[in-house]
């Protein structure tokens, strides 16, 4: 919509527009409303990527604990497996986070390529009914 009201609302404006003005219009247009449709997409993006070393790092901070609680001659089970247990929740986490994260960057990036493509189509037809004696370029 904010496509073909951004080349009629040009075309009203001026007597006559040439065709390269009025496709010059029209892919501003299409640029503005594409650029809103990825506003969030790589803040999302950033997310899936993020998550799996956020759980690295909890991964490594678990063997920390490890490493210090482990003391020359006594070994303490207990401490161990606690090292353990917050290096696998940690990784765990991250994978949580990422996974579902990038399905869903993947899924939305889809739905903008495919919107984008309606959107070239249908500028395309706004300007051959405009100029219907022209070629596409």
């Amino acid at each position: 919509g904010e496509i073909i009201v951004a080349g009629l609302t040009h075309r009203k404006s001026q007597f006559q527009v040439s065709e390269s003005d009025f496709r010059a219009v029209i892919e501003a247009s299409g640029k503005r409303v594409t650029r809103k449709l990825e506003k969030y997409l790589s803040a999302l993006g950033s997310i899936a990527s993020a998550a799996p070393l956020l759980g690295l790092f909890g991964t490594v901070v678990g063997m920390i604990e490890i490493f210090g609680a482990q003391t020359p001659g006594a070994g303490n089970p207990a401490q161990l497996a606690h090292g353990i247990s917050i290096a696998l929740y940690n990784t765990a986490l991250g994978l949580v986070i990422a996974i579902p994260s990038l399905v869903m960057w993947r899924y939305f990036k889809n739905r903008i390529d495919h919107f984008t493509l309606e959107l070239e189509i249908a500028a395309e037809r706004l300007v051959r009914h405009f100029y219907p004696g022209h070629k596409e370029k």
